[in-house]
């Protein structure tokens, strides 16, 4: 479920483009630090989300660092890490390796069989130092799991238990508002992944929560899991980087949703 806090750059300014490119090459740097070179293919936008909203809603001092990597070896890139940046590498490690196993278990795709044995050695690390944040992620996930295996066509619970998993990925210093943000993104990245996945999930007889409702309700739905997004938003006190969040979660989530309509009316 990776790919949906994305900004819409189209909206951005310029300098807010800068900076959050700046946030993503920090997190990637970050990633090369503590997983090597290799481990840069993880890094996704969405934990870069995650950086720029803690570090205002949590006050972090960040720091703005020049550097080259292999993709500008040449020019140097300026690169803003603060004090969570680590945390958010690891998280994005994580997740990505539960994302893989995921894929393994679907379809045994030997990409994923790949990526999983190569993450694999990184998670005991990653647990010592966040063993309730990690223990939130491996219990919802595998609860998620085995309602997909059972069958049951209820999307409230595997959104809602994804919704637990992204909550507890933000309230970083117990902060409640931002818990209660996560909560509400996952059951919207939840459930909008499986709009957007009905289809194909129909034609390959892959478990969707979605299969026994009316397709003419998903927006509707959707909508309203939005406004709780919304309202829950409205509660985080941001500065530094408020426009650039504000653009993540008022437009650059409904970019696939929006692509994919546009390519079902094409056809």
């Amino acid at each position: 479920m990776f790919g949906y806090l994305v900004a819409n750059l189209s909206l951005l300014s310029k300098e807010d483009r800068k900076k959050y490119r700046a946030y993503y090459c920090g997190l990637c740097s970050r990633i090369n630090a503590g997983y090597g070179q290799r481990a840069r293919r993880y890094l996704t936008y969405d934990l870069t989300f995650v950086d720029l909203l803690l570090a205002d809603a949590c006050h972090r001092e960040s720091t703005t660092i020049e550097e080259r990597c292999p993709l500008h070896l040449l020019r140097p890139h300026k690169a803003i890490i603060n004090d969570l940046t680590d945390y958010c590498a690891d998280m994005n490690i994580y997740l990505n390796y539960y994302k893989y196993l995921d894929d393994v278990i679907d379809n045994n795709s030997r990409k994923a069989v790949r990526n999983v044995e190569k993450l694999k050695d990184s998670l005991s690390a990653i647990e010592q130092r966040y063993p309730q944040a990690c223990k939130t992620i491996r219990d919802d996930l595998n609860y998620i799991s085995q309602i997909e295996k059972d069958n049951i066509l209820n999307p409230d619970l595997p959104s809602n238990a994804f919704g637990h998993l992204m909550g507890e990925l933000l309230a970083v210093d117990n902060n409640d508002d931002l818990r209660q943000l996560g909560y509400h993104l996952g059951r919207f990245i939840y459930l909008m992944d499986a709009v957007i996945d009905l289809k194909d999930d129909i034609k390959k007889g892959n478990y969707n929560p979605l299969i026994a409702l009316e397709s003419s309700s998903f927006e509707e739905m959707l909508n309203m899991i939005m406004e709780d997004v919304e309202e829950a938003y409205q509660k985080i006190e941001l500065s530094e980087n408020k426009t650039i969040i504000d653009n993540i979660i008022y437009s650059g989530i409904w970019s696939r949703y929006i692509i994919t309509n546009r390519k079902e009316a094409a056809k």
